[in-house]
């Protein structure tokens, strides 16, 4: 994975993403309007969408893991206090471990990871506290709320008293969005226990959210023309260090400059990509039998 510095102010990075055709955490579809999210090994939710497409039931497994690993409270005081650079670091760290997982959403394009200010309703009125069936209202101006993908612990929760506590210092770390077109709104995939906290303090918890941009491959292709580009600069650049014959910290920043102005000219988030349900409707409908029947036969065309 090649990473971007899209957005000096807001930390944002752009991530070109290569060698993973098929994500560990993808939503798949079929026919009759369903739907599923799967894990390797694992399935995480079914989800049937109304017939007039006002809705979508939403029913969730109770096996969903995080692509990221626990965060220790000495991690979030060793980022500090949030400050200018305070998003750009935790990017970066949430980068490499969706990196390095098998679990996550990432497959080949390119990626936006960075720092969302949601409306006020999507964390309160549009959160999603039903747990493990619910109902995403798509009827008027749509949903654009939040799903979590596991159930929220309470507010004395020992792991959320531990953040809220992290939240009074002003250290709480980001929860993680990922923007879902096919849901009209977003996954919560990870930070469960630093959403509640963020909540029983009574703030809005600091968001990072991941999106696919609008043409992947695209995207992917140009942004791979502009890195060959600008590594070839720097390396003639260097060279003519070497032979002092230029400065290379002005020219190094100059270069830098242009690249990422470059970077963000990128289109803006796309269409979640699905993939299809082997075995068809049939599949899908065996596996919402196993593990939800009642909730099958009570979720309404």
């Amino acid at each position: 994975m090649h990473r971007v510095k899209l957005h000096a102010a807001d930390g944002g990075l752009g991530l070109v993403v290569t060698d993973r055709k098929v994500p560990g955490l993808r939503l798949e579809v079929t026919s009759g309007r369903r739907m599923l999210l799967r894990q390797p090994g694992r399935l995480v939710l079914l989800g049937k969408v109304h017939q007039w497409h006002y809705g979508v039931h939403v029913y969730r497994t109770a096996d969903y893991l995080s692509p990221l690993p626990p965060l220790r409270a000495d991690q979030a005081r060793q980022i500090g206090p949030s400050d200018t650079t305070w998003f750009g670091r935790w990017a970066h760290r949430f980068a490499s471990w969706l990196d390095d997982t098998d679990a996550g959403p990432l497959h080949n394009g390119f990626w936006i990871l960075r720092p969302r200010r949601l409306p006020p309703y999507c964390l309160r009125g549009d959160l999603v506290t039903n747990y493990p069936a619910a109902y995403l209202d798509w009827f008027g101006d749509g949903w654009n709320g939040v799903l979590p993908l596991r159930q929220l612990p309470d507010a004395d929760d020992a792991r959320v008293k531990a953040y809220r506590r992290q939240a009074r210092e002003q250290v709480l770390p980001p929860i993680l969005l990922w923007v879902v077109t096919g849901f009209d709104g977003y996954l919560l995939i990870d930070g469960h226990c630093r959403l509640a906290a963020a909540l029983a303090e009574g703030i809005e918890p600091p968001v990072l959210g991941l999106a696919i941009s609008s043409d992947p491959g695209g995207d992917s292709e140009w942004l791979n023309q502009v890195t060959t580009g600008h590594v070839e600069l720097m390396d003639r650049l260097n060279e003519q260090a070497a032979r002092g014959l230029a400065d290379p910290s002005r020219a190094a920043d100059a270069l830098a400059r242009r690249f990422a102005d470059m970077c963000a000219d990128l289109p803006e988030e796309g269409r979640t990509r699905a993939w299809p349900v082997t075995g068809g409707m049939r599949a899908w409908e065996q596996q919402a039998a196993r593990v939800a029947p009642r909730w099958t036969a009570n979720a309404t065309e």
